[in-house]
């Protein structure tokens, strides 16, 4: 089920590339949809766990930071009962090694609503992280950016969703969807 999940996911990211680019060329550097689908085609083509294989490809800061997350949908695949709890360490470890916070305008603003919102319903956890994480993301379109290149920015970056924000909602959102689908399968 794991390769099925990571050969799908890198699919979803193969069609988002070119947009996560465009979204980081106004805020960021231009890569953050190139620099995830390397690490995502990392996982397919490496015998390390996925977040190292994830890491090692692409490196840098969002890949480190990445890589938490990539590690944290990792074990809900085997574990999703217990997502609320994975999710919120996960988002503990990206905002310490991040040094960010909700409102700074990264992928923690999709991250912390995703993790309180699966603790509060553990039993719809990846719906409930899924639609948290949606709105987390969209509200990063009216902050000025604290952290990131996007600080730099005229204005913060103010009218432009963070691109780590919307990627980290697209991972939690397809994790839902693939386990919904997988579990009607079974049915």
């Amino acid at each position: 089920m794991k390769e099925k999940f990571y050969r799908t996911l890198r699919e979803h990211f193969v069609k988002l590339e070119t947009r996560l680019n465009q979204l980081d060329a106004v805020i960021g550097d231009g890569d953050h949809g190139t620099t995830l689908l390397k690490g995502l085609t990392a996982i397919s083509n490496s015998k390390l766990p996925p977040a190292k294989a994830f890491r090692a490809e692409t490196g840098g800061a969002s890949g480190s930071l990445f890589s938490i997350l990539v590690g944290a949908i990792d074990e809900a695949i085997d574990n999703s009962s217990n997502f609320g709890q994975i999710l919120s360490d996960a988002v503990k470890k990206i905002s310490t090694i991040g040094d960010a916070k909700e409102g700074d305008k990264t992928m923690v603003d999709a991250l912390v609503p995703a993790a309180k919102a699966a603790l509060e319903k553990p039993i719809d956890a990846l719906k409930e992280a899924s639609i948290a994480s949606k709105a987390g993301a969209s509200k990063t379109i009216n902050m000025a950016a604290r952290k990131g290149r996007a600080k730099y920015v005229e204005n913060g970056g103010v009218g432009h969703i963070d691109p780590g924000a919307f990627s980290s909602s697209e991972m939690l959102t397809f994790l839902y969807n693939f386990d919904r689908l997988e579990n009607e399968k079974t049915l």
